[in-house]
């Protein structure tokens, strides 16, 4: 039996007790698809709708059998309300059913919550090259990019320390402001490719905006959460974005940026600038996710002392909807429909539909 979990962030709690117990040699769960801390950069729910959850930002759902949990799913909305992230998909150790029948249950049980809740696309981060990707190509997932994680460790990396402390020359740079928000939609548009733009379709530049800024409001530093945003501005256009994520406890900082075709030279000294940055208030890892078609900015990470430490695949799943009502489907409401076909020549055609 499938069912909801309402609350409590159920999968972030196992995920943190599995992941203790892999230092111990012991197994609690399979993660195929987990939301580290440094990954989850949608921006949080507002406080309304944490205290009253009517419409939740994420969604949670369990696989049991007579009370022993067998797996689970959560999902997150992002900004435009009409797409989910798969945040955690996941199957526990040492119970009688396989792997995959749980996980297969899991997914074909989100995809119907997604037609329900009129959800056009499902977005899942899957590591490369693991046996359940299988699952989501025959649940209907398609893959669209790869995204590749770098880390830089000042504690590895002296050179790399040494370089950030220089002052790098960032005439063009800003501070990030609410009408920046078309150039950085442009500036998407300008690094992604053709077949990710289509499978992504962010259709305006405040989703874009709400997705990787975090909000078009420039917010007290007690609410922005140690996050700063910055843009190049080149005047005909803006050359790069880049956003700057302060750690916390065992929390690293992370470094996400865009950064135009034709402003390569860039990359480098805001990769700079931004570990300078990071690192004058507290020194400790530095993540930054980066897609594997922005070969110049994985150039200027490698060059700053980011190391590859791993490769996930993108996958999205296109959800058709499930129509409720007569009025949504003009088909249904009439007994009978004639359409009138024109040919390639000059000879019309006409086609009955009878219901």
């Amino acid at each position: 039996m499938i069912r909801p979990v309402l609350y409590v962030d159920l999968p972030g709690i196992i995920y943190a007790i599995d992941h203790r117990a892999r230092s111990k040699q012991h197994e609690l769960a399979n993660f195929v698809c987990w939301l580290e801390p440094v990954e989850n950069v949608l921006p949080p729910p507002s406080i309304l709708r944490k205290i009253l959850p009517l419409h939740p930002a994420a969604r949670t759902w369990i696989c049991e059998d007579h009370w022993h949990i067998l797996g689970f799913a959560q999902v997150r909305e992002r900004p435009a309300h009409t797409t989910w992230e798969l945040s955690y998909l996941a199957s526990m150790a040492n119970h009688h059913l396989s792997n995959e029948e749980v996980l297969t249950a899991l997914l074909e049980y989100t995809l119907e919550m997604a037609a329900t809740h009129g959800i056009l696309r499902i977005f899942a981060r899957v590591e490369d090259e693991i046996p359940e990707i299988e699952l989501f190509q025959r649940t209907g997932f398609q893959r669209y990019a790869r995204e590749l994680t770098y880390v830089y460790d000042p504690d590895c990396s002296l050179s790399g320390f040494k370089r950030a402390q220089a002052d790098p020359e960032l005439a063009s740079l800003r501070w990030w402001n609410r009408h920046h928000a078309w150039g950085l939609y442009q500036l998407y548009r300008s690094v992604t490719p053709q077949r990710v733009l289509a499978a992504e379709l962010i259709e305006n530049s405040e989703e874009l905006a709400k997705l990787y800024v975090g909000s078009l409001q420039s917010l007290p530093s007690i609410l922005a959460k140690g996050s700063e945003n910055y843009i190049c501005d080149v005047g005909v256009r803006l050359g790069a974005w880049m956003r700057l994520c302060r750690g916390y406890g065992s929390v690293p900082h992370r470094i996400s940026l865009f950064v135009h075709p034709e402003h390569t030279e860039l990359a480098e000294p805001l990769v700079r600038f931004g570990i300078s940055r990071l690192l004058e208030t507290g020194v400790r890892r530095i993540y930054c996710l980066v897609r594997e078609y922005d070969s110049f900015v994985t150039t200027a990470l490698r060059n700053s002392g980011f190391e590859q430490t791993s490769a996930k695949v993108l996958l999205v799943r296109h959800v058709a909807l499930l129509a409720t009502r007569h009025s949504t489907v003009p088909l249904l409401e009439q007994r009978r429909a004639v359409y009138g076909l024109k040919g390639l020549g000059t000879v019309n055609s006409r086609q009955k539909i009878m219901r």
